[in-house]
């Protein structure tokens, strides 16, 4: 089995101890190699995880920030992944940080693959990178019933584009095998739905819960942080 999972009362401490730990481990990678691509996912939960982290004492200047995945939308867009990561991480101390978007330059009469494309070309192989798990089992934009899903699996392109058919817009996310040529994966978790979802995923590789694949990998181990 793939991962450690480390429980906690509350959200708080949950998010207290992440931090401590992604801390030490940027710390680490930057003694041994004089940088780290750090990556992370969007969305509400880990708003409070960001500013946690921004106010961290770390020698920013030398981490590398990347997105898990991204919506295809402008970055002033309140939907943007992109802009939630400018508005609560890169402040305080982590200001310092270079910030490498999935979308550089928004064009909307551009078409999905040229967003696709272009991801491709500048993207830089993360270190590390952490996660979060939908209601569905998603991790990343690897939605179980996207027509792309299968796909993303298995190929061995690192961005790939994702058509969601219950969550809205068009999506770049990291593909499996991406996720897997990190050295390590951080799957932060709230609430007992949530929990209930990911007990399920761990049992063994199910498409119907793409996080499983994570749980179940042989190529990456994944610390998996819930709090109640």
């Amino acid at each position: 089995m793939a991962f450690r999972i480390y429980e906690f009362e509350n959200s708080e401490l949950c998010e207290d101890s992440l931090v401590e730990t992604l801390s030490s481990s940027i710390k680490d990678y930057i003694s041994q190699k004089g940088f780290i691509n750090l990556a992370f996912s969007g969305g509400k939960s880990p708003i409070n995880l960001f500013v946690k982290l921004s106010k961290a004492d770390l020698n920013w200047q030398k981490c590398n920030i990347s997105l898990v995945d991204e919506r295809i939308l402008p970055q002033s867009h309140t939907e943007s992944n992109a802009g939630l990561v400018e508005k609560y991480f890169l402040q305080n101390k982590a200001k310092l940080a270079q910030f490498n978007p999935l979308i550089k330059n928004f064009n909307e009469n551009l078409n999905s693959n040229d967003f696709v494309e272009s991801a491709n070309s500048f993207y830089q192989q993360p270190d590390l990178a952490v996660l979060g798990m939908g209601l569905d089992g998603h991790t990343a934009s690897l939605f179980p019933k996207a027509k792309e899903f299968a796909n993303a699996l298995k190929c061995v392109q690192n961005i790939v584009l994702i058509n969601p058919t219950e969550a809205p817009y068009q999506r770049l996310s990291m593909s499996l095998n991406a996720l897997q040529s990190c050295k390590k994966l951080f799957l932060f978790i709230i609430g007992k739905d949530k929990k209930e979802v990911f007990d399920r995923a761990s049992l063994k590789e199910n498409a119907d819960f793409p996080i499983s694949f994570i749980l179940h990998s042989r190529k990456v181990q994944c610390d998996v942080y819930y709090s109640k």
